[in-house]
């Protein structure tokens, strides 16, 4: 074989893998924001719910708690002093607009600022926990990292009785 040949086949080759890399990344329209822990996209028109992948949103931790009344009450007054943080989704996660997201095999991971997943946007800003069943080796240093910065910057759920009310310490 001549080095052109050669040449064409790992081309050939290269451009194949690459393809096939980037073949689970798809592209959908925001329909509806529910709340910061559900949402919809649009994808070839049919719906796709969008529920951030790895972590435990306050909605989660309301649901998951085990006791719900008490974890409720907590999240309510800190919503009630942090009334945007309610609305984050809403304010931050554009109607129409389009977005690159992958289905994981728990949530849907939704890259909302450049490679940044919308998970890590919502632990940088201290608005989730990472959840601790969660165990994907591609993901699990990149949520840790994202929470140690929302935690650095002593925000949001830090700063208040959420963690101890809605979760469950192991003894």
């Amino acid at each position: 074989m001549c080095k052109k040949e050669t040449r064409f086949k790992l081309c050939i080759v290269f451009f194949c893998f690459s393809i096939s890399l980037n073949a689970k990344i798809m592209l959908g329209q925001m329909s509806s924001i529910e709340n910061n822990a559900a949402m919809t996209l649009l994808d070839n028109n049919k719906p796709v719910r969008c529920e951030p992948h790895g972590i435990k949103t306050l909605e989660w931790l309301v649901r998951d708690a085990a006791n719900p009344a008490e974890c409720q009450k907590s999240v309510n007054a800190f919503y009630f002093s942090h009334p945007h943080e309610r609305l984050y989704a809403q304010e931050h996660i554009h109607l129409y607009q389009r977005y690159h997201y992958e289905k994981g095999d728990k949530g849907c991971i939704l890259y909302s600022n450049g490679p940044e997943s919308y998970s890590e946007v919502l632990l940088n800003e201290g608005l989730a926990v990472v959840d601790e069943k969660y165990n994907n080796s591609e993901w699990n240093e990149k949520l840790k990292r994202a929470a140690l910065r929302g935690q650095k910057k002593k925000g949001r759920i830090y700063e208040s009785d959420i963690l101890q009310k809605c979760i469950e310490k192991k003894r």
